[in-house]
């Protein structure tokens, strides 16, 4: 799987059947529509490819009230890997893509710049300068640029369709075997280990600290708290943890969130190295604690019903 950032030079284009969406979690409605690109693209003799944007569109317009991130980008890379998608195209979302006509946004982007030959996209779809094209602008479009429109297919959990927004709020409320169900898979986010000033070692709990969002963003992520977790990418065997992600309010005031992972039995030096941390359950909010004190025994707690979780002794 081949990524760009941005549209590929024209040398390097191919024609294609391409997905356009935020794919923010990459869950069981985005894999299904992720095979029919890839059917659609054999069929044709296409490149199966997804076109997605950075930053999400609503937090370029509106960052306080855009939706909490599932997934950071190189989470969302990572999942679409072996899915049969050849190739990802992800454009900045900035002034002057937002500002593109419906007309100019399918000439220049999808027709021009990635020669699109089928394209789907949800029924809800917008796209073009204040959202003024949707799905039966761009089928229309499609007739005059000889392209193809399929809607993207719903995947169903109980009565409601497959959703980011659904699963944001499975995992805002502690709910990962809802979250999981619906994504295809354990939930989990990676990220570099970052050098610290290695707090949790003082207090008896060292901890890998990872940045799980683009710095300086103003995007949350969807999951905060402590949980029971495991390391993947460390060693033969995953690493049992207890890991609160939020923005350390008993120690720093900066606002960026982290997430702070405490490996049970392993002291290896892992700065530098991507590391992927999976949740399997919520054991509390994240905290403001009066001291230090206080923190070293909520944390000694957390570690023991971790390990209860994990079916670990204690």
């Amino acid at each position: 799987m081949k990524v760009f950032r941005g549209l590929p030079k024209p040398e390097d284009r191919l024609d294609c059947a391409v997905a356009i969406g935020n794919f923010d979690g990459v869950h069981l409605g985005h894999q299904a529509l992720i095979r029919e690109v890839v059917e659609a693209a054999h069929a044709r003799l296409l490149c199966p490819a997804i076109l997605t944007f950075e930053p999400h569109p609503r937090e370029f317009f509106n960052p306080d009230a855009a939706p909490a991130r599932i997934l950071s980008l190189h989470d969302k890379v990572e999942a679409l890997k072996g899915s049969g998608i050849e190739r990802v195209y992800i454009l900045k979302f900035d002034e002057k893509l937002a500002s593109l006509s419906p007309y100019d946004f399918v000439k220049d982007l999808l027709v021009q710049g990635l020669h699109a030959r089928w394209v789907t996209v949800g029924e809800n779809f917008h796209f073009g300068a204040k959202r003024a094209g949707d799905f039966h602008t761009l089928e229309d479009l499609g007739k005059e640029f000889h392209f193809e429109v399929h809607p993207m297919p719903m995947i169903y959990h109980g009565e409601a369709a497959i959703s980011s927004s659904r699963i944001r709020q499975a995992l805002a409320r502690g709910d990962i075997a809802s979250a999981n169900y619906m994504l295809g898979r354990h939930y989990s986010l990676s990220g570099k280990v970052l050098h610290g000033k290695q707090l949790g070692r003082k207090l008896g709990f060292p901890t890998i600290n990872q940045r799980i969002l683009p710095p300086y963003s103003k995007a949350r992520p969807a999951i905060t708290g402590v949980y029971a977790v495991k390391a993947h990418g460390i060693a033969p065997r995953p690493i049992e943890g207890v890991a609160c992600i939020g923005k350390r309010p008993t120690v720093d005031d900066h606002g960026e969130y982290l997430l702070e992972t405490h490996l049970f039995n392993f002291h290896e030096d892992l700065y530098d190295k991507i590391v992927n941390v999976e949740f399997f359950a919520k054991i509390r909010d994240e905290k403001k604690f009066n001291s230090l004190e206080e923190l070293r025994a909520a944390i000694a707690d957390d570690q023991k019903k971790a390990k209860q979780i994990l079916g670990l002794s204690v």
